[in-house]
């Protein structure tokens, strides 16, 4: 039914266009644009209802790809911020423990320092302590052959005077 409205509307176009008056010198008609617009929609009006919904399918389709790739390119993004993040997150660890082993190293080399300081320092004052003690036995000697010389010369003279 549909489609002999549409062939009935088709037909009017046309005697609409055969009775319109041409332009002198050209291929070109002058029609009434309202009784011409009237006609498309009725046209229009008259497509069969599954054409009308292929339509609406195609824009459906459209829109619902259109909305995917949206989808689509915002997850990208999502993903290749998260990527982003992940690679500022493992340089950042990198760098942290890279810095941590420099700090480890120069801690040992700092330690190694102190210890050979140390060393250096304990044999020093190894050396002053029996320097000292050579001080001390030495004056002790002295002090003890003076004393055994007085305890010799008393003896001689406790012997001399009895």
């Amino acid at each position: 039914m549909a489609q002999n409205k549409l062939i009935s509307l088709i037909n009017e176009m046309e005697d609409v266009m055969d009775e319109s008056s041409s332009v002198p010198f050209s291929r070109k008609v002058s029609v009434d644009p309202d009784e011409i617009y009237d006609l498309l929609k009725d046209m229009k009006d008259a497509l069969p209802e599954e054409i009308k919904q292929a339509q609406w399918v195609i824009d459906e389709k459209d829109r619902i790809i259109s909305e995917a790739n949206s989808e689509a390119e915002s997850r990208i993004k999502e993903a290749e911020h998260e990527i982003n993040n992940i690679k500022d997150q493992a340089r950042n660890k990198f760098r942290q423990l890279v810095s941590e082993s420099e700090v480890t190293r120069e801690a040992r080399i700092e330690a190694d320092k102190i210890v050979k300081e140390a060393n250096i320092q304990a044999e020093n004052i190894k050396q002053k302590s029996y320097a000292y003690i050579d001080r001390i036995f030495k004056g002790s000697v002295e002090n003890f052959s003076q004393l055994s010389q007085q305890l010799e010369k008393n003896r001689r003279d406790l012997l001399e005077n009895n």
